[in-house]
């Protein structure tokens, strides 16, 4: 098997005026993949994936605020929605027309919101450990603003925690809630890291750990899976976020599998996840 990883690109987007990176895996003759990062993690998060893909090019971003790309101002919140609108500009940039789509966790709803709302844009829909954002009760909306507004006046902006080395920053990515492989860490902190000072520090902006000032209630989720025509298939862990939120998104789904394998949340960060993804994608036809 070709090494994916020898045969990578970056590249550098202008969305909107703000600097959107990303890293292409393979050859650009095969069948394109779109890879959409979780919360918090970078394109490199699918880089053991595309080792096991030599017959896809498979092109990650990293969202705004995470891994390379620049960050918003402080004025303007994340809202997943403008997810949305990167992945459009993104694919227009790219001059992709319609492809396959894999999203892990965050990465997931904004796939799946990205294919109910633009539905030719996407032939399948590849999601892992996720499948779209959480709903709230439209009653408890009001309440939720305020209280994230309330959070985010009150809160000062974090200045970002300092480590002495690359090594130590790996280390605590590899212990982190959800673990992942020492390689595996290497590569997110490769493409996720700043030095300052002699220290090393996350490049992702601190903003994205304030809670959000609007939530979506079940009616606006249920609407978006009800559009989505791709077939999908969702890929879980055996020691994942499975939830009832969830197991109600599944039954919306007019075309969907289902594969459950051994891992945690990050199961293509892990190299038994990635081998069974791999293999579930090479098994059906790309488009």
């Amino acid at each position: 098997m070709v090494n994916t990883l020898n045969r990578k690109k970056d590249f550098t987007l202008n969305i909107n005026g703000i600097k959107m990176t990303g890293v292409a895996y393979g050859d650009s003759r095969h069948p394109p993949m779109l890879a959409l990062h979780g919360w918090l993690d970078n394109a490199a998060s699918f880089a053991l994936l595309a080792e096991q893909l030599p017959n896809r090019y498979l092109i990650a971003l990293d969202f705004i605020g995470h891994g390379k790309s620049a960050h918003r101002c402080a004025t303007t919140p994340y809202y997943i929605w403008d997810n949305v609108t990167e992945v459009y500009l993104a694919m227009q940039q790219l001059k992709l027309h319609s492809v396959d789509v894999i999203g892990h966790s965050m990465g997931a709803s904004i796939a799946m919101l990205f294919a109910a709302s633009f539905p030719s844009k996407v032939e399948k829909l590849y999601l892992i450990e996720g499948i779209a954002p959480l709903h709230y009760d439209v009653q408890q909306l009001p309440a939720l603003m305020a209280s994230a507004i309330r959070k985010r006046v009150r809160t000062v902006p974090k200045t970002p925690k300092r480590y002495p080395s690359v090594d130590a920053l790996i280390k605590a990515r590899m212990n982190a809630r959800f673990p992942v492989s020492e390689r595996a860490a290497q590569l997110l902190v490769e493409r996720g890291s700043l030095e300052q000072e002699g220290e090393f520090i996350w490049s992702n902006d601190p903003a994205l750990l304030l809670p959000s000032i609007n939530r979506m209630c079940p009616e606006q989720i249920m609407s978006f899976l009800h559009t989505v025509e791709a077939k999908v298939h969702l890929f879980l862990a055996q020691e994942g976020l499975l939830s009832e939120q969830w197991q109600l998104y599944i039954q919306q789904l007019q075309k969907i599998q289902i594969d459950t394998f051994t891992g945690n949340h990050h199961l293509h960060m892990q190299e038994s996840g990635a081998i069974a993804i791999s293999k579930a994608i090479s098994a059906a036809p790309a488009g």
